[in-house]
């Protein structure tokens, strides 16, 4: 019995190990003399209390062990586990299984992995399977693919939202040859469903059906005049929609000859070229890219279609490189097959100029236009075979957004007692909107936004201050407003650089058309303690104080962490005695990224990116949960190297999220904006209609009579229908009123201060998690905005069915 559970326990030890991802070099495998165990676990508790929908108490837990031999051969293992439902009711364990052992030039990938051959073929889509890269010295170089795409899901009628999908296999192989002069590629797909993998019947409705894909492409690359670089891909992705279709059927293009065809079997071309000439200290490129509507392969989550791009950019760098200059232009139609009802133009223009004089100043200023034009086509001409209408002209479309932005950032005193620097930043966004030349009604806006700051630090004493004093001014048809207010920081370590302190506070007032809406006021307070070297401690709460026409807000978030660091145990074979080793002062570390500095001790520098980490939102879940585990690895990790590639892939996936949040701001506010102009026109007809329903009951001949002299009971019937759909004028009146106050409120604020209204930020904390999906998934501007819009309109229904009770009801087109 004993022995089993030693052979469990080992067998278990040893899957778990290879529970993350894994490299090693089989031919270094025999010189291991020596074993490192390093990582460690981390355990990260929220407390929430506030009006937002979201759980009071969630925890994350996460740890990694890994198991080196003698720098060789890593045996990672990671786990992370959390009390958040995901829509499923259950926790969820998250685990995935790869190995990347390598021989000389061959590298192969085991188990959940991804491989990218081409943008138009396979496309970082993972898979359960093998892969093999083999890059041999000299010209030839070959990779290719085998596994499963996707698992098999029978459709379940008690989650109906879950699409269900047929088993998927799929391989695939690129390979390369450079010549001299020109280097060559080509690279095949190949994808298709299990039929018997589903069971159970699916609804006709879900438009599920087992599918086959051939995709194929052609790379070459050459070089002109010892400089002038060309390259071109073409590609061909032939499917076949529904594989069990028995009528005949061809589809055109190479990718096809692979396919089994029939009448549901489509081919799809994409091409692409660009030409680099390396001009001075920079670079001329040209490019175009044009792809099929539809395409579209079962090798990736996503592809651009329908499309058409012209683009020119160049960089240059002047003045002995103190001078970096940027230049792009484009321009992207659509329709290419002409069956849309409308196309779509645009044309993108952007100039960044960087000046570095010195080491002190630094002075960036960045430019931006963008212009789209929809032209409408005539659908009568399809129908009735006629010309153009004159009226059908109104509804072409253009848009003009342009963006201006200047940074100024200078060191003004950098030494071992003082340290003081001040930045200022300014930013102008005009957006037009017109048809048939002419700006149409609430179609014009502008905000300005900018921000002073200034911080100073005492090294010796580990102290330093900032402040900060953040503007935003917006115009628009509707009225102007204007956001204004202060941010103060303080930073402190104490007991020899063991504890690091942060606190901050802001404040911020909005005003519309002169008169103030609301107040908003938080306190940030932070703390970590690192004991013994290997326990980290970290404390963060954030207070949010909010007062929006009348109505008090109170938001309270803490979070609580802990984290321990095996800090690379080593196992030796003969027992050695410990020696006290002497203190080393912790190094002080720098990381650029995007063109910001992170400069400080590792803790000091993982205390900001934990205020970064907070400051974060709205954010979906899982997206949050990411972060923070990306911040514990970082904070996990002992040596300084890799903590710096720890830092660096969390400030990718930080960007990312940052960069996604303020487009779902942006289309947020168009939504609110299309939705106040939906509802200024529906105001009138509702109020019509609630003067039209209370006039027939004033006019009713029962209107006024004592209930106990009716005698006609049908005549008192019909009155008292009169009577109910007259109450249900009002409230829908009276809610509708509420919901645009509300709404026009939001939508004279601007996308950067979204989120400071309340009702707004409540909104987002529901829906951010699908609005997440829909921008990643590369959705049209239009699909997003109408997307949001549905969502808003019965969020605020149900706040003023709860909230406009008490409200009068002004009849004002009734008085004009």
């Amino acid at each position: 019995m004993i022995a089993k559970k030693i052979l469990f326990n080992t067998t278990l030890l040893l899957i778990s190990a290879f529970g993350f991802s894994q490299n090693f070099n089989v031919q270094e495998l025999g010189k291991a003399k020596l074993i490192n165990v390093s990582g460690g676990a981390s355990a990260n508790s929220i407390f929430y209390s506030g009006n937002a929908q979201r759980d009071p108490f969630s925890y994350f837990l996460n740890g990694n062990i890994n198991i080196n031999i003698a720098g060789l051969y890593n045996l990672p293992f990671s786990f992370s586990y959390t009390n958040q439902k995901f829509g499923y009711g259950k926790p969820v364990l998250m685990n995935r299984l790869s190995i990347h052992p390598s021989y000389k030039w061959i590298t192969a990938h085991i188990g959940d992995v991804s491989m990218t051959f081409s943008p138009y073929t396979l496309s970082g889509h993972q898979f359960t399977g093998l892969g093999v890269d083999l890059t041999p010295q000299g010209n030839f170089k070959v990779s290719a693919m085998f596994g499963r795409l996707l698992k098999s899901s029978e459709f379940d009628s008690n989650y109906p939202e879950i699409v269900p999908t047929y088993k998927r296999y799929g391989y695939g192989f690129k390979t390369s040859y450079d010549f001299e002069k020109v280097k060559v590629g080509v690279t095949l797909f190949k994808a298709k469903d299990e039929i018997s993998s589903i069971h159970n019947p699916v609804p006709f409705e879900l438009s599920v059906s087992p599918k086959e894909n051939v995709a194929v492409s052609f790379e070459t690359s050459f070089t002109l005049a010892k400089k002038l670089q060309f390259f071109t891909e073409y590609a061909n992705s032939s499917i076949t929609e529904d594989t069990r279709n028995t009528d005949k059927g061809k589809a055109n293009g190479i990718a096809s000859l692979l396919l089994n065809q029939n009448s549901t079997s489509t081919s799809y071309n994409a091409f692409k070229g660009q030409l680099v000439y390396p001009a001075g200290k920079g670079t001329l490129g040209l490019g175009y890219e044009r792809i099929d509507p539809n395409y579209r392969t079962l090798g990736g989550y996503y592809f651009n279609n329908d499309l058409e791009n012209f683009t020119v950019n160049a960089t240059q760098n002047i003045f002995k490189d103190k001078v970096s200059l940027a230049l792009n232009l484009g321009l992207q139609k659509d329709n290419l097959d002409k069956q849309k009802q409308s196309q779509m133009k645009r044309l993108v223009s952007s100039l960044n100029v960087d000046f570095r004089p010195n080491d002190k100043l630094n002075l960036s200023v960045n430019y931006s236009n963008f212009q789209s034009y929809t032209n409408s086509r005539n659908q009568f001409d399809y129908i009735n075979q006629v010309s153009n209408y004159d009226y059908l002209d109104t509804l072409n479309f253009r848009q003009v957004n342009q963006n201006a932005t200047i940074n100024v950032n200078y060191l003004l005193r950098n030494d071992k007692r003082l340290k003081k620097s001040i930045s200022a930043n300014f930013s102008v966004q005009d957006a037009v909107n017109q048809q048939q030349g002419k700006t149409i009604a609430g179609g014009a806006s502008t905000y300005y936004n900018s921000a002073i700051a200034y911080s100073i630090g005492y090294p010796e004493r580990d102290l330093s201050f900032n402040g900060s004093l953040n503007n935003t001014y917006g115009k628009t048809d509707s009225g102007k407003n204007l956001i204004i207010g202060p941010t103060i920081g303080v930073s402190k370590l104490f007991f020899d650089k063991k504890l690091t302190t942060n606190a901050s506070t802001s404040y911020n007032t909005s005003y519309n058309d002169g008169e103030k809406q609301n107040d908003i006021f938080n306190i940030r307070l932070n703390g970590s303690y690192i004991y013994l070297q290997k326990h980290n401690f970290n404390v963060g709460v954030i207070s949010l104080f909010s007062n929006s026409t009348g109505r008090k807000n109170n938001d309270l978030t803490a979070t609580l962490t802990y984290a321990y660091s095996f800090d690379k145990i080593k196992m030796r074979p003969k027992r050695e005695p410990l020696t006290e080793e002497k203190p080393i002062a912790d190094p002080v570390l720098k990381i650029n990224f995007n063109d910001k500095i992170f400069e400080g001790t590792r803790d000091e520098i993982l205390a900001q990116l934990q205020e970064l980490q907070l400051s974060i939102h709205p954010l979906p879940v899982e997206e949050k949960n990411n972060l923070e585990h990306l911040l514990t690895l970082a904070s996990l990790t002992p040596d300084d190297k890799e903590l710096k590639e720890k830092i660096l892939d969390y400030l990718d996936a930080y960007t990312v999220a940052t960069a996604t949040i303020e487009k779902y701001n942006d289309y947020f506010v168009k939504a609110l904006q299309k939705l106040e102009k939906e509802m200024n026109h529906k105001d009138e007809n509702l109020e019509n209609a609630y003067s039209v329903a209370i006039g027939r009951v004033n006019s009713h001949k029962l209107h006024g009579v004592d209930q106990a002299e009716i005698t006609n009971k049908a005549s008192y019937n019909s009155y008292l229908k009169l009577v109910e759909r007259s109450d249900n004028s009002r409230n829908q009146l009276r809610n509708h009123r509420w919901m645009l106050k509300e709404i026009s409120a939001a939508a004279k604020t601007s996308a950067k201060e979204i989120q400071q209204n309340e009702n707004a930020a409540q909104f987002s904390t529901q829906e951010i998690e699908e609005a997440f999906k829909l921008i990643k998934n590369k959705k049209s501007e239009t699909e997003i905005v109408d997307a949001i819009e549905v969502k808003i309109i019965p969020f605020y229904h149900d706040l003023a069915v709860k909230n406009s009770i008490n409200d009068e009801i002004d009849l004002k087109y009734i008085q004009k």
